[in-house]
C-alpha cells in the first residue's frame, strides 16, 4: 500500500463523541456514524470537517473515542456542547483515497491500512488518527506511526 510519512502539527478537531470497537465500518455501528454526519452537515461548521480517533485500547486491540466533526484552529471556534479532542504534532503515514461514496472510500482505506500495519509495513502509536476530507470525494487518512519498522 502506498503511503507517504509526514511531520504535522497539533490537530484540534471538535464534534460528536461515537465510543467504537473499532472503526464503525458495518451495521448498525456505521449507522450511528452515518447519523452523526448527517446532524453535523445540517448545521454551520466553524471549520472543515474532520474526524479525529482518539484514546485508544491498543492493549485489548479495541474501544476508541471517534468524533465526527470539524477541524477548530483555536479553541474560541469550539461550538457549545460539542467535545474537544487535540490530536498531538508527531509522525503520521498520510494514506489518501477518492471515490463516489465518501462513506464507502472511508471504509475501503481503513481497511486497506489495517492490512498494511499488519504486513508490518509500519507501526502505530496510538497516540491519536484523524482524517480529513479535502473535497467531497477524497479522504485524507494520518495514522499516528513511530520510528520503528514493521519488520524489525
Amino acid at each position: 500500500m502506498e503511503f507517504d510519512v509526514v511531520d504535522r502539527p497539533e490537530t484540534l478537531i471538535a464534534g460528536t463523541v461515537l465510543r467504537s470497537p473499532a472503526l464503525a465500518v458495518e451495521g448498525p455501528r456505521r449507522a450511528k456514524v452515518v447519523e452523526a454526519w448527517q446532524h453535523l452537515r445540517a448545521r454551520s461548521l466553524p471549520g472543515p470537517a474532520a474526524t479525529g480517533y482518539v484514546d485508544f485500547a491498543p492493549e485489548i486491540n479495541s474501544y476508541l473515542t471517534h468524533i465526527a466533526g470539524y477541524a477548530c484552529k483555536t479553541l474560541a471556534d469550539l461550538q457549545v456542547g460539542d467535545v474537544l479532542a487535540r490530536i498531538p504534532a508527531g509522525r503520521y503515514a498520510k494514506f489518501v483515497a477518492s471515490g463516489d461514496d465518501l462513506g464507502d472510500t472511508v471504509v475501503a482505506l481503513w481497511r486497506q491500512i489495517w492490512d498494511a500495519e499488519a504486513a508490518g509495513e509500519f507501526v502505530r502509536a496510538y497516540t491519536g488518527d484523524c482524517e480529513e476530507y479535502p473535497d467531497a470525494r477524497t479522504v485524507e487518512i494520518f495514522v499516528s506511526v513511530t520510528d520503528e519498522k514493521g519488520g524489525e
